[in-house]
């Protein structure tokens, strides 16, 4: 996911600049494409109730499996969807949408 927040960075300082027609009319269909991995993401996280997907979904387990395992269920029990990350999927994807509508209502003139 962070490797896909730098490229969304990017991609959003590329449109602010000349470089922006370069990108044609693939930036709205970018953006969708952006919008569903976070989306899917957040609902992947939603749904296990961890990002601890290669540990177990805790910080690991002690000899006897005591004392790390539990602590590591209390401390991920609590990550679920981030509301905050869904509502700026959301708004990319209308914003996606938007653009690709615009492009294809440009061309059609």
């Amino acid at each position: 996911m962070a490797l896909l927040g730098v490229i969304v960075v990017v991609h959003g300082v590329v449109l602010l600049t000349p470089y922006a027609d370069r990108l044609g009319s693939a930036s709205g269909p970018l953006m969708i494409g952006y919008s569903v991995l976070m989306l899917l993401n957040q609902t992947l996280v939603g749904v296990t109730g961890s990002m601890n997907w290669g540990m177990g979904g805790g910080m690991g387990t002690g000899m006897d499996g005591g004392m790390a395992s539990g602590m590591g269920s209390n401390i991920t029990a609590g990550m679920g969807w981030d509301l905050g990350m869904v509502a700026l999927a959301v708004l990319m994807l209308v914003s996606g949408i938007i653009m690709t509508n615009r492009r294809g209502a440009e061309s059609g003139m």
